[in-house]
């Protein structure tokens, strides 16, 4: 298969344990890009999130963002794909969240909102780069809209929590983790997978010709859209084995090897 596009997580794929893109992955990056590859980064972070990677490839790139509530084109700003949380289930998992003890994250766009000034929340906020703002209740989201919401969970609780809230707002959310400790939700209308499919339909490209890796459950939706998925050799076994090829794990450039195994 002659591939055209490929996309890729950032934490736990296209980053290593230290939150570095080595420069083995790069240079591979390029020389896809080099040979025509369309390459999108897929993540859950804010525009700003990924900034400080971005000077690295000097391109309009489409980006997939809040995992995949939008995407948009890097330089020139062209909106592919946005879906929002609708405002009513945004205020059931704030006032749950709050109700539960857990530092709630909402967006609105890029502006950052939480429930509480602690530790975790100024962790979150650093990774970010975002200006915070506490609050105390949705009401300063009201007439921004809200893009993606997140608690600071117990790893050991994601599993029961998720459940719960997905009876709570069945149909109506997409919830999953995207790393242990964050559960994360976004429409029903949106995920990566939704995304990929509005930036293939944008360039032109067929499911059949895209490669999409990831290591999380947020990545599940592009891994199963995707005519090659491919699993972080870090990744939870359960997605290991949904997908048509593992690779080397986000410390040994397993991203670099897909590219060089299938596009150079």
């Amino acid at each position: 298969m002659n591939y055209k596009l490929l996309a890729a997580d950032m934490d736990g794929t296209l980053l290593n344990s230290e939150s570095i893109m080595t420069q083995r992955t790069r240079e591979a990056i390029l020389a896809a890009m080099d040979r025509g590859v369309l390459f999108v980064p897929s993540t859950g972070r804010p525009m700003g999130g990924l900034k400080r990677y971005l000077p690295a490839f000097d391109f309009d790139l489409p980006l997939i963002l809040f995992n995949g509530a939008i995407a948009v084109t890097a330089k020139s700003g062209r909106v592919l794909f946005s879906q929002g949380l609708d405002f009513s289930c945004a205020e059931v998992i704030f006032a749950r969240g709050v109700a539960g003890g857990y530092p709630v994250i909402a967006w609105a766009g890029e502006v950052l909102f939480v429930s509480c000034d602690n530790e975790e929340t100024s962790t979150y906020q650093k990774i970010t780069g975002a200006e915070v703002h506490v609050t105390a209740d949705m009401e300063p989201m009201r007439n921004l809209g809200v893009t993606k919401m997140l608690w600071i969970i117990p790893p050991e609780d994601a599993k029961r929590l998720r459940d719960e809230m997905l009876g709570i707002l069945g149909g109506r959310v997409n919830c999953h983790t995207s790393q242990p400790y964050l559960l994360e939700f976004v429409d029903a209308k949106a995920s990566k997978g939704l995304a990929l499919e509005a930036v293939g339909k944008a360039y032109g490209i067929a499911r059949e010709e895209m490669i999409a890796v990831g290591d999380g459950y947020n990545d599940v939706p592009m891994l199963e859209y995707a005519g090659l998925g491919v699993a972080m050799g870090n990744a939870p076994e359960d997605i290991k084995a949904l997908c048509q090829h593992v690779t080397l794990g986000n410390d040994e450039d397993g991203v670099a090897k897909v590219i060089e195994e299938f596009l150079l």
